[in-house]
This record gives structure tokens, sequence and C-alpha cells, in this order.
């Protein structure tokens, strides 16, 4: 597939399309050995050989990215009172036209996938997928054991929230509380992502969430290296697996 010498470019990272034009002026870029200075030359990823400065340039079309996403930052692609989860992006990934697949709480932390495949995107966000997503939760007030396995039973069936909205089936279970905010810790599996959906799910039974975090999505799972904040690329697997539970 054809496309702009410029586009791809700044697709990978290089700079802004101007940045582009500049350094398509001042430093040696080459086509299959031959010189380019043209922004709107057309290449093919797939067949052209690229190089900068005699060096060869591999270039990509597709990006996929952890994010460890911190509580306070938005997200966003941008927002004019907040800071958001692409400032957290380091070089190159920082110039690079990407978004979030789907959203969490200003106040929620845990995993984002970032990315630049809008097909990826939409099927994994699409109701019809049913990707599964995970979170750890604590809560402001404990579950007796008749208590939990009621509000398990609940969640299974369907949990009802206010207004009549009926959730999807869901899973809650106990877990080893990381004591952020309390003792009493619980994961809670979910196959779709409505508005603050969790912490109402935590109302309708009777309690409060106080801490949130999403652990895992689409059978991807937050790497417990990755800090606060920081981000890595998706490995291959991990990328196959998302587009398994998107049908790609």
């Amino acid at each position: 597939m054809l496309s702009r010498i410029d586009k791809i470019l700044a697709g990978n990272g290089l700079g802004s399309r101007n940045d582009i034009k500049r350094l398509l002026r001042t430093e040696n870029f080459s086509v299959n050995g031959k010189r380019i200075t043209d922004p709107g030359t057309l290449i093919d990823i797939e067949k052209d050989s690229i190089a900068r400065n005699g060096e060869p340039v591999t270039l990509r079309t597709r990006y996929y990215l952890m994010l460890n996403k911190p509580a306070g930052v938005v997200t966003s692609t941008d927002d004019p009172l907040h800071d958001t989860v692409m400032q957290l992006l380091p070089p190159p990934f920082s110039a690079m036209k990407l978004f979030p697949i789907g959203r969490l709480d200003i106040d929620t932390e845990g995993l984002l996938i970032i990315t630049n495949d809008g097909t990826l995107t939409h099927r994994i966000t699409s109701p019809k997928s049913a990707c599964v997503k995970s979170y750890y939760l604590e809560t402001a007030e404990p579950f007796n054991t008749e208590a939990l396995i009621q509000a398990q039973s609940l969640c299974a069936k369907g949990l009802e929230l206010k207004h009549g909205f009926v959730c999807l089936p869901a899973q809650f279970e106990r877990t080893e509380p990381q004591h952020i905010k309390t003792e009493w810790a619980f994961l809670m599996h979910i196959c779709e992502g409505k508005y603050h959906q969790v912490k109402k799910m935590l109302h309708a039974l009777g309690n409060e969430v106080v801490y949130l975090k999403r652990v895992a999505m689409g059978g991807v799972s937050l790497d417990p290296e990755l800090g606060s904040g920081d981000c890595r690329e998706l490995t291959g697997a991990e990328v196959a697996q998302l587009q398994r539970t998107g049908g790609i």
C-alpha cells in the first residue's frame, strides 16, 4: 500500500509533517538507494528499503502499548483542565497519533492499552466482543460469607442498577489485599464498560469502592514490573491475544 513518506515518518515518531519536511531537506533520506527530498513521495513500507544518513530505517504502521495509568490523569488525547494519559508517553510514542482503547476514570489506576489500530479498538470496545476486563478493588466495608455469596449470585445472573439497567453476568471474588486503602479486597470481572460501572455495582450491593485498578483486559494482564505512569510495547503474543478477543 502506497503512502506519503512524510506521513509514514511522522507516524513513526520522527516529528510533525513540518519536521519531516525539514529533515528531508537537511538529512540524507533515501528510498531504494535514491535520495528523497519531496515529502509527497509515495512509498510502500512492505516493499521499499528506506535509509536515514546511510542507516536502515525500520518502519511500522501499527503500535500497541501497555500503560500503567496512575490516578489523577484522564483517559483522553486532549483535555483543557487535566493532564492526559498521552502526556505520559515517552518519545518516540509521544510524537505519534495514538489513542487509548476504552477509558478509565480519573481516579482509577491500572491497565490501559494505547494504539493507532482503529480496527482493533472498535472490535475490542464493541459489546459483541464480550471483552472481559478485570478489576482489583478495595471496599469501604467487608462482606461476610453470607453477603459475599449473595453478591456473587446477583452478579452472576446480572446485577440490576438504578433506573432498571441490568448488567451482563459478572464474576465477583475475594483476593489478597494490597492494603492501598482498606483490607477488604476483591476482583470484579465484567464484559462491558458502562460509566462508573464497577463503582455502581458495588453501590448496588450495599458497599462502596474506595480503590480501583484494572489488572487485565482481553486476556492481557498488567505487567507487575511496570511502574505507575510507565509504559511498554505489547509483546507479539499479547497483541495476538487482543486480536483474538476482538475477532480479528
